[in-house]
């Protein structure tokens, strides 16, 4: 069986900031969810809520990830260890298992992975997600594929979050994404992504139109984690999509068994 997660973004902006993100855990989590990711950019500036947050994610037993928006690797290729350490804390704080931040300014020569591994090594119960995102370098198939290589290298702990509708918007081809990032990934993010007026804009998951996100959804094992990271309105309809992302993983279990036969 697929393990749903449901980002906090993918609820209205103005609806999450309002009532905060320990509002809709009861909802995420009566509507089959298996987790939930927490956004560090829609927490409050000042009181973050983590530990209220925490207690409400334990009430129900929820698998929590913490999405931060910041690059591993700052522009001179350095690691980011102050934001790095501060996101840190804060996963640890509220209990969270996956800490997701986009890779940044990697560069294979210069950057040090010892570094980081050296801080995770603080960390041993937070596995650390690096995403692809939507910028031409942190979201760079060729740029990414040389980071995962490189702390596969030396056993660094971490994995990769794909997410299928960035790559319209760094304008990679999500095949060639696939082929080349496909081991390293736990985590998909699913999407679906179309042109409007010259534009890629993300919209909910539907069985017409780009359905291009299919491909990652069958292509990758069909057992990983996947997450709603689509417009939900409304909110009463995240049940629906989370039976609909179960339904198809059945599909994509049974095509990949009958594969190996």
């Amino acid at each position: 069986m697929t393990n749903v997660i449901v980002p906090l973004n993918a609820f209205e902006r103005w609806q999450v900031l309002k009532n905060g993100q320990a509002a809709f855990i009861k909802l995420i989590a009566q509507s089959g969810a298996y987790g939930i990711e927490i956004r560090r950019e829609l927490l409050p500036e000042k009181n973050l809520q983590l530990d209220l947050i925490k207690s409400k994610i334990q009430k129900y037993g929820l698998f929590t990830v913490y999405s931060a928006p910041i690059e591993l690797w700052r522009e001179d290729h350095s690691l980011n260890i102050e934001d790095l350490t501060k996101v840190f804390r804060e996963g640890d704080q509220l209990g969270a298992k996956w800490v997701k931040v986009s890779l940044g300014y990697f560069k294979k020569v210069h950057s040090d992975v010892f570094v980081l591994k050296n801080f995770l090594s603080d960390y041993p119960e937070i596995q650390l997600l690096v995403e692809n995102d939507q910028t031409s370098y942190g979201g760079d198939v060729v740029r990414l594929k040389e980071f995962f290589e490189s702390v596969t290298l030396y056993g660094i702990s971490v994995k990769m979050t794909f997410d299928v509708g960035n790559w319209y918007y760094s304008y990679q081809d999500l095949e060639f994404a696939l082929s080349e990032l496909g081991p390293y990934v736990i985590y998909l993010h699913l999407k679906q992504v179309e042109n409007q007026k010259g534009e890629p804009v993300t919209v909910p998951l539907q069985n017409e139109g780009n359905t291009s996100w299919k491909k990652a959804f069958f292509q990758l094992p069909s057992n990983i984690m996947k997450a709603v990271e689509f417009p939900i309105e409304p909110i009463e309809k995240t049940e629906e999509y989370i039976r609909f992302i179960k339904e198809l993983a059945k599909e994509s279990e049974a095509a990949q068994c009958k594969s190996l036969m």
